[in-house]
């Protein structure tokens, strides 16, 4: 058994989580989709590809583990100056395989090739780690370098410039502060991960949702699915006081118990299992609109490689939107969408121009999340200059249906602190279900339609992925319309709307 890269990341994370991976891998359940996860490992490979032309010398080690250390061996004592996946294990049992492994004189430099616009506080553990085994096993480290993609990188026309789209950062003096840290920690991997014993527990207890590892729910069965950490912004010493007298039911929490606003009323809802709304807090709200009003939504593409020409890494790109137009209080419904089929030309200029014609200079434009519509219609207009007056305009009339929410002017005990639109929809108009579609999460929308446009897309399973990306994106904006009718039951419309 050996302790790989990835496998010490994950010691990093939560012990116990680690122990689970190396001993008992078919009770972790997987982080992300296989879809996305597919996607996310072939775009880090595309990097990797580009990023190896700055090494024009560079030679590829062939095979894994024993085999591919025997190779590396053999081609360092031939004179090889720059290797690909250079192996390395250790007697003490660490794996190691380096993306750029480059002779510097009497010496090595290890690269990290990342697929990512910045440098993360995890990559610095992960080339110190790599810095651990190769010296390890033997070789003299001078250098530590990560390549990374380029934030500013914009794509021209034709095929892309690596040079430009990758940065080359020194990491040297980061690594050399945390290298003592990481040989202890190694070192405690290594222990715990010979240790047969498996852990009755795991650290995450002490920390909120969001920092749990995926192994949380196999080590504390004690903990109900809704529970303390899910508290919104519940952590450090309050959360800590809660774990330690053993409170976990949310409706458990001691009513002298020091909570915030928004804490406190999220406990009571669940204590009384009644709803809070507040009619006049939402009355407020919807006295910003003006008819005819807008529900939009878009679906959008992000990549490590640009798409298009004028595009940066990892820029969000639409390629669909749905919308639902409502021109009275209780007028008839219009719908509207565009799906671009097709990844030889950037589907936002032909998106911008269909939804043009059918949102007009009037009206508020009501979405779910404001920051995302708001920031692609910025990126839009960027793109499309002779439409920028038209998406600013849209982005001054945006109004966020979440905020209702998010504000807490209608709480109810089964959204469980959550104000996602998938936690709010069954509970205001349970008769609308994303569970019996083809496509019921984003993520998985934008990795079928990158396989479909990449692929065959005249073909009949890009077209079966269309129709059900067009389902998708419509009941987005079908159930805005539905929860916006929910809440609005709630108050007498204001006279400004209507």
């Amino acid at each position: 058994m050996h302790l790989s890269k990835s496998d010490f990341l994950k010691y990093q994370t939560c012990p116990s989580y680690f122990w689970l991976w190396k001993h008992k891998r078919e009770l972790v359940p997987a982080e992300d989709e296989e879809e996305v996860a597919k996607q996310r490992l072939e775009q880090g490979n595309e990097v990797e590809r580009y990023a190896r032309q700055l090494f024009p010398d560079g030679k590829l080690v062939e095979g894994h583990n024993e085999k591919a250390k025997a190779i590396t061996e053999s081609m360092v004592k031939d004179g090889a100056n720059t290797l690909f996946q250079a192996t390395v294990i250790t007697d003490n049992g660490l794996l190691a395989m380096a993306d750029v492994l480059q002779r510097d004189g009497d010496g090595w430099i290890l690269y990290e090739i990342k697929s990512t616009n910045s440098i993360k506080k995890e990559h610095y553990s992960d080339i110190a780690f790599q810095r651990v085994a190769f010296e390890t096993a033997g070789y003299n480290i001078t250098g530590t370098k990560i390549v990374h993609t380029n934030k500013d990188y914009v794509r021209g026309h034709g095929e892309i410039d690596h040079e430009k789209l990758l940065l080359v950062t020194d990491v040297g003096d980061e690594v050399t502060e945390l290298i003592d840290v990481i040989r202890q920690q190694i070192g405690d991997a290594l222990e715990r991960m010979n240790d047969m014993t498996e852990p009755k527990g795991c650290s995450c207890r002490l920390l909120s949702r969001g920092k749990h590892c995926p192994t949380f729910a196999y080590f504390n069965p004690d903990i109900p699915e809704y529970s303390v950490f899910d508290i919104s912004r519940m952590q450090g010493k309050k959360l800590a006081s809660l774990v330690d007298d053993e409170i976990f039911e949310v409706t458990d929490v001691p009513d002298d118990f020091k909570l915030s606003k928004n804490q406190e009323i999220q406990v009571k809802v669940a204590k009384t299992g009644e709803p809070k709304i507040d009619p006049a807090g939402i009355g407020l709200l919807l006295d910003e609109l003006e008819y005819p009003l807008y529900f939009l939504d878009y679906e959008s593409i992000s990549t490590a490689l640009p798409l298009f020409a004028g595009c940066h890494p990892y820029q969000q790109i639409p390629f669909q939107y749905s919308l639902h137009v409502l021109h009275e209080p209780d007028g008839e419904l219009e719908h509207y969408e565009y799906l671009g089929r097709s990844d030889s030309e950037n589907p936002v200029p032909e998106l911008v121009a269909a939804m043009r014609e059918q949102i007009g200079n009037s009206g508020s434009v009501i979405v779910w999340h404001k920051s995302f519509e708001v920031g692609r219609n910025k990126e839009m207009a960027e793109m499309c200059p002779e439409y920028a007056d038209f998406l600013h305009g849209v982005n001054d009339r945006v109004f966020d249906l979440k905020d209702i929410f998010a504000k807490q002017f209608y709480v109810h005990p089964d959204f469980r602190g959550s104000n996602s639109i998938k936690n709010v929809l069954p509970v205001l108009v349970p008769e609308l279900t994303y569970k019996t579609m083809g496509i019921q999460r984003g993520d998985i929308a934008a990795v079928r339609w990158l396989d479909a446009v990449s692929n065959d897309p005249g073909g009949a399973d890009a077209q079966k992925v269309f129709a059900d990306l067009l389902k998708y994106c419509e009941l987005d904006t079908f159930a805005m319309v539905e929860i916006f009718k929910r809440v609005r039951s709630e108050v007498t419309y204001p006279a400004s709307a209507g």
